[in-house]
């Protein structure tokens, strides 16, 4: 054992002060950010009165508003604001306006949009001088293992949480005023735990990169793959980010269920990925990347097959929500997989294509984020439009509505979008495993890019 945990500590020696330092801020941050991605959703699911449409329209401001902040963040790095407080603007951003949502937001509608939106652009700011700054502080050879230690945080902190709050915090027996408090006062925790995060930040020595123009539409074949890339990433990360936690809401139980749910089956990956970061070679992340993906399509398959049937297993569970789990599992097994694999391989890109094109590295972290996000708004928009179909029986009613304009679309959409109803359940049960073939592609597209970096590699100057 002592042998193990000194070829482990090793091991991180490869990574350089500022990139053990941007470890350390991300564990701390990432305690609160379950709260955040995880239930945020599931409070404005609570608030609407199980209104699945309003929870994705949520999300829908929030993936805009990270558009807007990449941009932002951009403009004022551009003029020479210092990355450092920029990184400690978006990270306050991205909690505190889910507070003030916590507080007194219960009659927002669809003003809930506009709370995701700011919360967007706070994620959007933070993300932006933490992808740039990930990029500096690594490089090709240690990105596997980087990569995969983020998933490692990312994915304990994602079970943790979730338990002590959904849980141990809310309770089965809690009453509706009961569990509306423990979110508003845990929201006050999570504010102060991004606070020293936010301290710890202040207290780097992080440099100030230097950035010139950073919006391109034309880009070299390289980059036009990685945004193909992104963009299928996108569409599953809706999956992970929101479509999971209506799926347990609706077809499992409550934030008690979600809680144990997401901590018991984090488990089965959170060793796994790290195991797979330590092995693996920049040469092996379309492999990974498949890896995770056929995880979801077994996953999707079987949630397909069993999410309509509430006959008892064994007298012990009913089959639905095994199926539930199993896809649970299979997504916890396909996320870091996905994400360490695509991550690695955005990072490289952004390095390469600004070496070959000679433009800024900022604004392919940019560019990616137009992408990124118009895949997550997609996978939201399958789910919305395949639970309007089944609901309504077809494309008519949708195109009345959609003629009429946006609100009455918006109005039939949450109609056919409430919690528990046949539409919903419907979507559930096909939109994972549309979302999961679509990872196929990307698997491929992760493999694509590789080739095109070893050719330019052994093309002639």
């Amino acid at each position: 054992m002592i042998q193990f945990i000194k070829k482990e500590r090793d091991a991180f020696n490869i990574f350089g002060a500022d990139a053990k330092r941007m470890i350390f801020i991300n564990l701390i941050y990432h305690i609160a950010f379950p709260f955040i991605i995880i239930f945020g959703s599931a409070f404005v699911l609570r608030i609407t009165g199980g209104n699945n449409a309003l929870a994705i329209i949520y999300n829908w401001g929030f993936f805009m508003g990270l558009i807007a902040g990449y941009l932002v963040n951009g403009q004022l790095m551009k003029v020479g604001v210092s990355i450092r407080p920029l990184f400690v603007v978006g990270m306050m951003l991205s909690v505190v306006p889910l507070s003030i949502l916590m507080f007194f937001g219960r009659d927002a509608g669809y003003g809930v949009i506009l709370y995701g939106a700011v919360m967007g652009m706070g994620n959007g700011i933070y993300w932006a001088c933490r992808n740039f700054l990930t990029m500096l502080v690594t490089t090709d050879g240690n990105r596997n293992l980087f990569s995969s230690v983020e998933q490692f945080v990312i994915i304990f902190f994602n079970a943790l949480i979730p338990l002590l709050f959904g849980t141990f915090i809310l309770g089965n027996n809690a009453s509706e005023a009961s569990k509306l408090q423990a979110y508003r006062y845990t929201s006050i925790v999570v504010v102060g735990i991004t606070l020293f995060a936010a301290w710890m930040i202040l207290r780097s020595s992080f440099r100030n990169p230097t950035i010139s123009r950073f919006v391109y539409w034309k880009c070299c074949a390289m980059w036009n793959t990685q945004r193909l890339l992104s963009f299928f990433v996108g569409t599953v990360e809706s999956g992970f980010m929101v479509l999971m936690t209506l799926l347990i809401l609706n077809a499992a139980g409550d934030e008690s269920v979600l809680g144990k749910i997401e901590f018991g089956t984090a488990i089965v990956s959170v060793l796994s990925i790290y195991v797979v970061g330590r092995i693996s070679k920049p040469q092996h992340r379309s492999r990974i990347m498949l890896a995770g993906a056929t995880s979801l399509v077994i996953g999707g398959t079987v949630l397909a097959f069993t999410i309509p049937h509430k006959e008892m297993l064994f007298g012990l569970i009913t089959l639905s929500f095994l199926g539930v789990v199993m896809m649970k599992v299979c997504q916890v097994i396909a996320d870091p997989m996905i994400h360490s694999a695509f991550r690695a391989t955005y990072l490289s890109s952004i390095e390469w294509s600004s070496q070959m094109e000679k433009k800024d590295s900022y604004a392919f972290v940019m560019d990616n984020e137009y992408f990124m996000n118009g895949g997550r708004i997609c996978g939201g928009l399958v789910f919305l439009v395949l639970a309007s179909l089944i609901t309504s029986g077809g494309v008519e009613s949708l195109k009345i509505a959609a003629g009429q304009g946006l609100f009455p679309l918006l109005d039939s959409l949450a109609s056919n979008a409430q919690k528990g109803g046949a539409g919903v359940l419907g979507a559930l049960r096909y939109t994972f495993i549309i979302l999961a073939l679509l990872q196929l592609v990307s698997a491929y597209l992760v493999y694509r890019i590789g080739s095109l970096r070893r050719a330019s590699i052994a093309k002639p100057d």
